[in-house]
């Protein structure tokens, strides 16, 4: 009896061990190995895709513009005001129109136009200056079609002058700052080539002659034979008279015509010694490189004597 129901089970063992499928059954699904040309690192990758695009990043907003020198209240450029417009000088100085010129003798006789005064000390050339009677002066300016004519009083109380050419500043001269094209560059603070500095020496009144000399501009530095120079000892101090081209300037005069101008006056108290001390003007703020801080010339009608 065992033996009878052992035999269909040790049948279905059978079949199963051979791999055999049983009838209405259905066959496994094969294993597939991948193709043997991949490589070990192939097999077990991703699946290849195209790199996907990177996201898109929102467009950056402009800066806000900075504000205009219009809308900050600063004074925009300009191509200049006419020639007869006044430019707030700090001080305004009118050369008389001279139907008769002056004799440049260094005597002020002939002189009868308004007189100006130099008695302002310059706040970085003061230490020195002990007040008018140490020094001080008064000019008178004049035009023609020619030249400007400048006639100068000094009063000093000890005069020395031992220095020449480009060092005669180191000794009791005199200094004309001119700018020959206002309009054109009214706003500029630096000198340009329209900017002159001439010195007038009335040399010692023995040794050294009378003599002019340009500072600037640098490009044209050097002594001015075509400038005319007198001058005549007077107590410690002296006049002096002066006569300098308007070619140069490079300027053709007309009526009204206004140029920036300052005149200064340099001193030395050191006996035998080129020193320069300290220095006066007809503007007080005035300073050599910047223009803006010059006073102004106006030339006056030739009804003016």
């Amino acid at each position: 009896m065992r033996s009878a129901l052992h035999k269909p089970i040790l049948i279905l063992m059978l079949l199963a061990l051979s791999g055999c499928t049983l009838p209405g059954a259905a066959s496994p699904t094969p294993f597939t190995f991948p193709t043997p040309n991949l490589t070990h690192t192939a097999i077990f990758s991703a699946t290849a895709t195209s790199t996907p695009p990177p996201p898109t990043l929102p467009p950056l907003e402009s800066p806000t513009p900075l504000p205009t020198a219009t809308e900050l209240g600063a004074p925009t450029a300009t191509t200049g005001p006419s020639p007869t417009t006044t430019l707030v000088p700090a001080e305004t100085v009118t050369a008389a129109y001279l139907s008769a010129a002056p004799v440049i003798d260094g005597n002020l006789d002939d002189w009868s136009s308004q007189a100006y005064t130099v008695d302002r000390p310059l706040s970085y050339a003061s230490s020195g200056w002990t007040g008018t009677s140490d020094l001080s002066a008064r000019y008178y300016i004049g035009w023609d079609v020619n030249y400007l004519y400048l006639g100068v009083e000094r009063f000093d109380d000890l005069f020395v002058q031992v220095a020449t050419g480009r060092y005669l500043y180191r000794g009791d001269d005199v200094e004309v700052q001119f700018d020959a094209d206002l309009a054109g560059d009214q706003s500029s603070t630096s000198l340009s080539s329209d900017d002159f500095q001439i010195g007038l020496s009335p040399g010692n009144f023995g040794s050294l002659p009378p003599e002019a000399y340009l500072w600037y501009p640098r490009s044209r530095e050097g002594g001015l034979s075509s400038v005319s120079v007198k001058a005549v000892k007077q107590g410690q101090g002296y006049t002096l008279e002066a006569r300098i081209p308007w070619s140069v300037f490079g300027v053709t005069p007309a009526e009204n015509d206004q140029f920036g101008f300052v005149l200064a006056l340099s001193d030395n108290d050191q006996a035998g010694v080129a020193a320069w001390q300290s220095m006066i003007a007809n503007v007080s703020g005035r300073r050599l490189a910047d223009p803006t801080t010059w006073g102004l010339l106006v030339l006056g009608p030739p009804s003016a004597k």
